[in-house]
């Protein structure tokens, strides 16, 4: 069977057959935190918990301009100087020339995206965001989670045109809280993903960033208890003066729940009191099978904790890491809450805010991989019903410097520990036995010439340089690799033997190659220089893939909607097709 791996691919005739080669696609300890006023929403907790600040640029710019007030968000504030990044043309390192259309065949179809030469308007695309707001609302709940560890977006394919991320998200915080908003903000888990020593130093730096933008309450969530619990006490036990910022009813690690977390937390912003607590629900309970970790029934914890949280607050929040099923039978089990977070949904939230059948309380979805910020205010009755804001966490926010020291960090240890370091064991490639090892790209050359000048002009030919190129450079991080080298499995981030080791080790497998699709090709090159005419045929045929199992199977595998947002393979494919004739 050929392998699957993601990228675009070309023609290539050969003995009579369509074979196809790999070508063109550009790519694409927590410390105390300062003490935060009342006022900007901090809870009592955070304010407790002196944190050492990291170096940042001389001046942050805010959110708005001072002098430009808040209620109405139209483009033409969303696109002012402060709000909104620079929107810029991103060109490709060489330029691809578009080919010429055959006589009589129609013209490619027109690329979009980052090599189209149209600039990407965030708020065009995504819309305005808190039109008709008060200045200053009384107080407001900034609502995240399942981030499924997505630290950053990728940048391989334009990171203006993709959401998300710790630093776009600090700097929409931030912004809120230098117009004076009160604010808590919470998340309800859904940190981590995978597994690993670098799913554990991912999670570490994700966890610091929550406590480095203040956020007063994070719940557990599935991924997250799939770690080991020394990691998760690591990060999530309190201590005297130093409370946790993480919170579970039902959860508890390496003892009974309420031990080294709390089930619940008060967090007092704009003289009102936010009570939160969260649960794992029953059926993910059963995803963990981690003697360390102790579950107890979400409605029996939530009897015990509800009445004594509702007469310390005024506004009840339920942060509920289960089906959106379980998380309405809790509303409704405990019509205390005002608001039920639930983990569940789809991979953007809805625009507007649901009411639960049978019940006053609000359900809010967050959505998956941190694309998205959900704004909830005002909390008082009498205001009427709370507004609502799906906030995308696109271009239009600017880097946040802090965030940027701790990405770049988290790649200085991937760098520092190297693959070896991080666990990654090679293993044999699905048709190692069919075809051998890996070769390199170059080794095409003397055969396919043409092909092989194709490839090279292309943007697999430079994939390994677009990580070197990111900032920070990604080039030592297993995620990114995967799809610009040789020899590495694309979507579960490990090599295979033989495969990419490192640019010293390996210089022939860097980039992303022929092998990338056809898979490794030793047994045909060196068929190819014997005079045994089966054994030539048989590897042949053994590296070709058609160009409709590419469009279904491979190229997809990297290009992906997170990592390739506008990929659309008719408009790729004639940039990256070849033929040649024997």
């Amino acid at each position: 069977m050929i392998r699957t791996i993601r990228h675009d691919a070309r023609w290539l005739v050969f003995g009579g057959m369509m074979l196809v080669v790999l070508a063109g696609c550009p790519s694409t300890g927590r410390q105390p935190k300062e003490k935060k006023k009342e006022a900007a929403g901090v809870s009592t907790a955070a304010k407790a918990t002196p944190r050492a600040k990291l170096p940042v640029a001389e001046s942050q710019p805010t959110l708005l301009p001072p002098s430009e007030p808040l209620p109405k968000f139209t483009e033409e504030v969303l696109t002012g100087p402060a709000l909104a990044a620079p929107v810029q043309t991103v060109a490709a390192t060489e330029p691809v020339q578009e080919p010429a259309a055959a006589k009589g065949k129609p013209s490619p179809k027109a690329r979009t995206g980052k090599h189209s030469g149209v600039p990407f308007d965030p708020i065009k695309e995504n819309g305005p965001i808190f039109v008709g707001w008060p200045a200053k609302p009384k107080v407001a709940l900034v609502l995240t989670g399942m981030e499924e560890g997505y630290i950053e977006p990728c940048g391989c394919a334009g990171l203006d045109r993709m959401k998300g991320g710790m630093s776009r998200r600090c700097t929409f915080i931030e912004g809120l809280r230098k117009q004076g908003w009160p604010l808590v903000v919470l998340d309800v888990g859904g940190i981590a993903r995978g597994f690993g020593r670098q799913a554990e130093m991912k999670f570490h730096t994700m966890v610091e960033g929550k406590f480095r933008m203040g956020y007063d309450a994070i719940a557990l969530g599935t991924t997250d208890l799939r770690l080991p619990a020394g990691e998760l006490i690591s990060v999530a036990a309190g201590s005297e003066g130093n409370p946790s910022r993480f919170v579970a009813a039902n959860v508890g690690l390496m003892s009974p729940p309420g031990e080294l977390t709390p089930t619940h937390t008060v967090i007092k912003a704009g003289g009102v009191r936010i009570g939160v607590t969260a649960i794992l629900g029953k059926s993910y309970q059963q995803e963990i099978k981690n003697p360390e970790i102790e579950f107890t029934d979400p409605a029996a914890a939530l009897s015990k904790v509800v009445p004594e949280l509702a007469r310390k607050s005024d506004y009840l929040v339920l942060l509920a890491h289960a089906t959106r099923a379980e998380s309405e039978e809790l509303a409704r089990k405990f019509p205390q809450f005002h608001v039920v977070v639930t983990s569940d949904g789809g991979e953007d939230p809805p625009n507007r805010a649901e009411t639960i059948q049978g019940a006053k309380t609000l359900l809010i979805m967050v959505g998956k991989k941190g694309r998205n910020a959900i704004v909830l205010a005002p909390l008082d009755k009498a205001e009427g019903a709370p507004l609502y804001q799906r906030v995308p966490l696109d271009s239009r926010f600017k880097s946040s410097p802090e965030m940027k020291i701790l990405v770049a960090a988290y790649q200085d240890q991937l760098k520092a520990i190297g693959f070896e370091g991080l666990g990654l064991r090679p293993v044999s490639h699905p048709l190692a036995e069919q075809n051998g090892r890996f070769v390199g790209s170059k080794k095409c050359q003397s055969c396919h010439e043409k092909s092989y000048d194709i490839w090279k002009k292309s943007g697999h030919g430079r994939a390994y340089k677009t990580l070197e190129d990111l900032d920070p450079p990604r080039n030592y991080d297993p995620e990114c690799v995967s799809c610009h080298v040789v020899g590495w499995h694309p979507t579960k981030f490990f090599p295979y033997i033989g495969g990419y080791e490192g640019p010293k080790k390996t210089p022939q497998l860097i980039n992303t190659g022929c092998e990338d699709c056809h898979g490794p090709g030793e047994k045909h090159c060196n068929a190819e220089l014997g005079s045994n005419e089966k054994l030539q045929e048989k590897c042949r045929k053994a590296m070709v893939i058609t160009k409709e199992r590419s469009k279904k199977q491979q190229c997809v595998t990297c290009h992906d909607l997170d990592n390739s947002p506008d990929f659309d393979f008719e408009a790729y494919w004639p940039l990256v097709e070849h033929k040649e004739k024997e």
